[in-house]
């Protein structure tokens, strides 16, 4: 399995990442959010073992946000927090499995042997699908639509483009798509973008004018607009005042 590890206690997930190397998987390890989204970036997982206790951005907070983006992975929470509301709240964020510390490492390995069984449509870094599109069957299609989209970078294609891609009509896509992932393609497509302009928002310093180009928007001020009415604030308030 492709892991990453978000854990605050450096010692811990170095410990933690050496582990779980020797167990032959490929394992990054993060310290926070922050990180974690510059390693997703580079490639998204199979599993994400998530603390919660974490500077800034807490555990639940990722997991519902990741869970959102990447309805396919895997999220195994290991923290301290024990209490029954606790681990409710794991699970209604996201969470597949809930370990609370101490955690063997023994338990962590079998706690992911089990959700691989559940993952079963990647390998390595890809989705194995047929390499005719239009020879895909209807859950291979949703899938490969799902990875192209979390993959491409710049300007997302429309419904569609996909659909045309792929040889079926678009009523049909979005059909397979929901029976996937839970929506319509036009719903993931809305959701991802937005979420990729909160955090180039964030992290960088590409003015909002191109930014708003690259996520498909025609003006600035419909982007400004559209990204007031989903989180309640201006694009601009996440700006530093310099920039």
């Amino acid at each position: 399995m492709n892991i990453i590890i978000v854990e605050d206690h450096d010692a811990l997930r170095e410990v933690t990442v050496m582990s779980l190397q020797e167990m032959g998987h490929t394992v990054r390890g993060v310290s926070c959010a922050e990180a974690l989204d510059a390693e997703l970036q580079r490639g998204v997982p199979h599993i994400l073992l998530l603390d919660l206790n974490l500077p800034g951005e807490d555990g639940v907070s990722i997991a519902n946000r990741v869970r959102r983006m990447h309805p396919e992975i895997g999220i195994i929470m290991v923290t301290a927090r024990k209490e029954l509301h606790d681990r409710i709240t794991g699970y209604q964020s996201g969470a597949d499995i809930y370990l609370t510390k101490p955690t063997a490492l023994g338990e962590i390995a079998v706690a992911i042997e089990a959700l691989s069984r559940r993952i079963t449509t990647w390998a390595g870094d890809s989705l194995q699908v047929a390499l005719d599109p239009g020879q895909l069957k209807s859950a291979e299609r949703a899938r490969a639509v799902h990875q192209q989209l979390i993959n491409t970078k710049g300007k997302l294609p429309t419904l569609d483009e996909l659909a045309s891609q792929y040889g079926c009509s678009p009523r049909i896509l979005n059909s397979e798509f929901a029976v996937e992932y839970g929506q319509s393609v036009q719903a993931f497509i809305a959701h991802y973008r937005f979420d990729r302009a909160h955090t180039a928002l964030q992290q960088t310093t590409v003015p909002m004018k191109v930014l708003a180009s690259q996520l498909g928007y025609s003006h600035v001020n419909h982007f400004i607009a559209a990204f007031k009415k989903k989180f309640g604030y201006s694009p601009g308030t996440l700006r530093k005042p310099d920039e």
